[in-house]
């Protein structure tokens, strides 16, 4: 398989997981940043969607739109207001999309983390074990690797958490289960608390971004989240162009197709 037609392929179905797709995005150092972005727009799409919710008056507005329509004395009328009250539910869908958008931009890190779980909450309920090549496979989407064992694992997938994805893991405590996020690109000074009603955890720094452990109050988490980190080896330069890929929309991959297209003659 050639450049172009992985990326025709990824810009098909970014979640497609197909053997020769993994085997080129693997091989290609080109591709794989592509990959990963595009799964990120994929991702984030779906969440925006998924989250979106008509603003308060909706219904009402709909019912009077629907009790005009009734007196409408002719077919022409009666076609004019049903195109105004559809373009109105396109109109109040977008906004709502985007002020969802707007507040997940605002949010922070910290309690980005604490949705992610609450909104995957399912995945804490994973019976596992996941394999040792299903981990290591997740992290080599990303060019890391495992330098340490990590310890049991019953759950690894990629993720979007709030700009780009990362390594979501869900591993056995004592007390429940404990969630581990390695989020390239999310840089912090320092170790950052996490808590609510039911959770506690923090937030450790690294080189290429950070990591966050999170567990049942009462979880004993102390040192996990430095020993995670130093477990997995992390290429600086995934980070960098994974935060420089963000960007990659419209007329951007367009250009990325063109230059990965072979000259022709």
């Amino acid at each position: 398989m050639n450049c172009l037609d992985f990326r025709r392929r990824t810009m098909a179905d970014p979640l497609a997981t197909e053997n020769d797709l993994q085997a080129h995005e693997a091989d290609c150092p080109s591709c794989a940043p592509f990959a990963r972005d595009m799964r990120t727009q994929e991702l984030e799409l779906r969440r925006l969607l998924h989250s979106a919710t008509p603003p308060q008056g909706m219904t009402e507005r709909i019912q009077l739109a629907g009790r005009l329509d009734q007196r409408a004395t002719s077919q022409r009328r009666w076609w004019y207001s049903a195109a105004a009250a559809v373009l109105l539910a396109v109109g109040a869908s977008m906004v709502s999309l985007w002020t969802t958008s707007v507040e997940r931009e605002q949010e922070t890190l910290a309690q980005s983390v604490l949705n992610h779980i609450e909104d995957e909450a399912v995945h804490l309920r994973a019976a596992g074990p996941a394999s040792s090549g299903r981990v290591k496979w997740v992290f080599q989407r990303f060019g890391a690797q495992l330098a340490d064992n990590i310890g049991p694992v019953n759950f690894a997938a990629e993720c979007l958490m709030r700009h780009r994805t990362g390594v979501h893991l869900v591993m056995p405590g004592k007390t429940g289960p404990i969630t581990v996020f390695y989020m390239p690109g999310e840089m912090i000074d320092d170790v950052v608390p996490i808590s609510s009603a039911r959770f506690a955890g923090q937030i450790v720094p690294t080189s290429w971004g950070s990591v966050a452990v999170v567990g049942e109050k009462g979880e004993p988490l102390e040192g996990m989240g430095a020993r995670l980190a130093e477990a997995v080896q992390w290429p600086q330069a995934a980070a960098a162009v994974s935060d420089a890929g963000s960007g990659l929309v419209g007329t951007d991959i367009l250009a990325a197709l063109r230059i990965a297209q072979p000259k022709q003659g």
